[in-house]
C-alpha cells in the first residue's frame, strides 16, 4: 500500500489529496465467495488509512474476469463516498531477457551432454571391437582372464557414464520444455480492472471499505458418493455429498469463506404477454378488369412461392441506475453518492449487481430450503487456485432412511436390479448430479441423483445384485380345439420362473416382473390362470387385483402400488409381479399360466 499527496490546483481553494493505492491480492482479504453456475461473486474488505478531506484509494489488480458493471462499493466511518471509477488495464508483454538466457544457457547445457553421450558411445563402441579381436591363440589362459576382467571393468564405467548422461539429458530437456512454456506464457497480453474511489474523510482515521464484485469462469459441479448396507434394518444409505469447484478467473481464492448457489442468473427475461385473439370475417379483394391479382409481394395469385420467414427481434435493454442522479463527466462508467452530513459511509454501486448478492450472514453450514434455489455454505476456509483444474471440497456427510428393492424382467434381462428409496430427510437440497455407488463395501455403478428438496422421497438405481439368480424357463405351449359347429382355438401357455438367493441374509421385496398378452380384437380372449387375477368383475365378483401366492410371495397387477394409479386402467397393459421373499441360500419357483382363445377361422398374430 502506497499513500501520496497531491495538490488539487484547479479549484479556487486549492485542496490537498490523499491517493492510497492498494492492491487487491495483497492488502485485502476475501470475506465472502458465492459462487454460482458460471460465475461467482466476490467480497473482499480493505483497510485504508484516511485524512479528514478528499481522498483517492485506487485498487488494482482486480481480476481479467471481472465483469463489467458489477461493483460495488460499501464501507465503515466517518466517510462518504463521492466517486467510483472503474478502468480496463492491459498488461503487455514484457521483455523476458532473464527467461530467454536461462533457456540460452539449458539449450548450451544440452549440447554439452550430448556431445559427452556421443563420446561415452563411441568408448562402448570400442571396447566391444576390441573384444571381436582377441582369439585363443593369441593369449593364454592368465593373460586372457586378465583382459576380460580389465574389459569388463571398463564396459561397466562407460555404461554407467552412458546411463548418467541419459539421465541428465531428459532432466535438461524437461527444464527447457518448462522455461519454454514460462516464455510463452510471459509474451502473452493479459488484462486486468482497477477502480479509483473518491472518498471524503470527516477526521483522519482507518476504515473499512468492502468491494463486491461479479467474474465470470468459475463454476461448480455436485456430486455424490453412496454407500449401501443391505444389512442393515434401518439408516442403511450414506451419502457424501460434495462439489466439484473449477475457477480460472485470474485471481487466487486463499483462505476464503465459500457459498455455494444453486440458482441461475437471468438476464434479459422478458414476461410474457398474450395478446387479444381476433375473429373476423373475409373480406374479398376487389380486382380491377384488366389487372391481374397480386398478392403483397407482387406475384400474380395462384403462382406458388415459398413462405418468407419470420424473424423475431430479441428487444435490448440498457440497464441504469437511477440512484446516483449527479451527472458524471470523467468516465461513463462512475456514479455518486454524497450524504456529507452523514458520519456513516453512503454505499456505492456502478450499476445495479446483476448477480443476487447475500445480504444476511449465513451462521450455520445448512441449506436454504425453497422450490427455487439453496445455499449451501462450506465448513471452513478453502484454497482454491485460478488454474481451471477440479477441486474438490465436501459439503455434508447424510445418513438417511431408505428401502431397498430388487427387481427384475427376466423376459427381457434375467438379471436383478437394486435401487433404493430415498428419503431426504436433511436440511440440504439435492442439485441433480452424477454418483458412485458402493454396496457393501464394493464399487457397484455410477448413476445420477434427481434434484430432491428436504423431505422429499426419490428412487436411486443401485446398480446389478448378481448374488440373486434368476432362470426364465423355456415356455410351454399347448393347442387345443372345441366347438362342434363354430370350432375356436385354445392356446395354452405356462411360464416358469425360478430365483435362487446366494446371500447370507433375507432378501425381501424382490419384485418380479412379466406379462401377459393384451387382446385388441374382441373375438380374442385372453384368460389369466395363475396367479388367479382378473381385471373385470364377473358374476358379481369383485375384480382381483392381489392374490396371496404362498406365505413369502403375493402376485399382483403391476403398478398397484403407485401412488395417484387409475384403477380402471390396472392390468390392461398386461404387466404383472410376483413380490418375494426368499431365505438365505434358498429358492422360490414362480408359475405363470394363462390362455388365449379365439375362432378357428380367425388368423392371429402376436403369439
Amino acid at each position: 500500500m502506497t499513500t501520496n499527496t497531491i495538490l488539487d490546483v484547479g479549484n479556487e481553494e486549492s485542496q490537498e489529496i490523499n491517493v492510497v493505492e492498494l492492491i487487491a491480492s495483497e492488502n485485502s482479504k476475501i470475506t465472502n465467495i458465492s459462487l454460482y453456475s458460471g460465475r461467482a461473486e466476490i467480497t473482499r474488505l480493505f483497510e485504508v488509512a484516511i485524512k479528514a478531506g478528499q481522498n483517492k484509494v485506487t485498487i488494482i489488480g482486480l481480476p481479467g474476469a471481472f465483469q463489467e458493471d458489477s461493483l460495488r462499493v460499501e464501507g465503515h466511518g466517518n466517510a462518504s463516498i463521492h466517486d467510483v471509477i472503474v478502468e480496463r488495464v492491459v498488461n503487455y508483454p514484457s521483455a523476458r531477457v532473464t527467461g530467454n538466457e536461462k533457456e540460452s544457457a539449458l539449450r548450451r547445457e544440452r549440447r554439452v551432454i550430448e556431445k559427452a553421450l556421443e563420446s561415452a558411445e563411441k568408448s562402448r563402441a570400442t571396447l566391444n571391437g576390441y573384444l571381436n579381436t582377441i582369439t585363443a591363440n593369441d593369449f593364454d589362459i592368465p593373460r586372457l582372464e586378465a583382459t576380460l576382467e580389465g574389459y569388463t571393468a571398463l564396459s561397466q564405467k562407460v555404461d554407467k557414464q552412458i546411463l548418467d548422461l541419459e539421465k541428465d539429458l531428459a532432466e535438461v530437456a524437461a527444464q527447457i520444455r518448462l522455461e519454454k512454456y514460462a516464455n510463452q506464457a510471459a509474451s502473452a497480453r493479459t488484462e486486468s480492472w482497477k477502480t479509483s474511489i473518491d472518498v471524503h474523510g470527516q477526521v483522519e482515521e482507518e476504515i473499512e471499505l468492502r468491494i463486491k464484485y461479479a467474474v465470470y469462469q468459475a463454476d461448480w459441479t455436485p456430486s455424490y458418493d453412496i454407500r449401501v448396507d443391505t444389512k442393515a434394518k434401518e439408516k442403511a444409505v450414506t451419502i457424501m455429498y460434495k462439489a466439484s469447484i473449477t475457477q480460472n478467473t485470474g485471481e487466487s481464492w486463499d483462505n476464503a469463506p465459500l457459498t455455494l448457489e444453486t440458482v441461475t442468473p437471468s438476464f434479459g427475461i422478458t414476461p410474457p404477454v398474450l395478446h387479444p385473439w381476433r375473429v373476423s370475417t373475409y373480406q374479398q379483394p376487389r380486382v380491377m378488369p384488366g389487372i391481374p391479382m397480386t398478392g403483397m409481394s407482387g406475384i400474380p395469385m395462384g403462382m406458388t412461392m415459398m413462405p418468407s420467414p419470420t424473424i423475431i427481434r430479441q428487444p435490448s435493454y440498457r440497464s441504469r441506475s437511477r440512484s446516483h442522479s449527479r451527472s458524471r463527466s470523467r468516465s461513463p462508467r462512475r456514479g455518486r453518492s454524497h450524504s456529507p452530513d452523514s458520519p456513516v459511509f453512503a454505499n456505492y454501486s456502478s450499476a445495479p449487481l446483476i448477480l443476487p448478492s447475500i445480504t444476511q450472514p449465513i451462521m450455520v453450514p445448512t441449506s436454504s430450503k425453497g422450490s427455487v434455489a439453496a445455499t449451501f455454505r462450506i465448513p471452513g476456509l478453502v484454497n482454491i487456485p485460478s488454474d481451471g483444474g477440479k477441486h474438490n471440497v465436501t459439503v455434508a456427510q447424510l445418513i438417511l432412511d431408505a428401502t431397498l428393492l430388487w427387481y427384475t424382467i427376466p423376459a427381457s434381462d434375467a438379471r436383478v436390479h437394486l435401487k433404493a428409496k430415498i428419503q431426504n430427510n436433511s436440511e440440504y437440497m439435492f442439485v441433480p448430479g452424477n454418483a458412485n455407488i458402493y454396496v457393501d463395501g464394493s464399487f457397484i455403478a455410477t448413476t445420477h441423483i434427481p434434484s430432491a428438496s428436504p423431505q422429499e422421497i426419490f428412487d436411486c438405481p443401485l446398480g446389478l445384485d448378481t448374488s440373486i439368480r434368476v432362470t426364465y424357463h423355456p415356455r410351454e405351449k399347448k393347442l387345443a380345439k372345441s366347438g362342434f359347429y363354430s370350432k375356436s382355438l385354445n392356446q395354452s401357455f405356462t411360464q416358469r420362473i425360478t430365483i435362487f438367493n446366494t446371500k447370507s441374509i433375507t432378501i425381501q421385496n424382490l419384485k418380479v416382473i412379466d406379462r401377459v398378452p393384451v387382446s385388441e380384437d374382441e373375438k380374442i380372449e385372453v384368460k389369466v390362470l395363475n396367479p388367479a387375477l382378473s381385471t373385470t368383475s364377473t358374476n358379481n365378483a369383485p375384480a382381483k387385483n392381489s392374490v396371496q401366492v404362498a406365505n413369502n410371495v403375493i402376485a399382483q397387477w403391476d403398478g398397484i402400488e403407485e401412488p395417484g394409479v387409475d384403477s380402471n386402467a390396472i392390468g390392461k397393459d398386461g404387466k404383472l409381479n410376483w413380490i418375494v421373499s426368499i431365505p438365505p441360500q434358498k429358492s422360490v419357483s414362480l408359475v405363470l399360466q394363462f390362455e388365449v382363445n379365439y375362432p378357428e377361422n380367425l388368423a392371429i398374430v402376436g403369439l
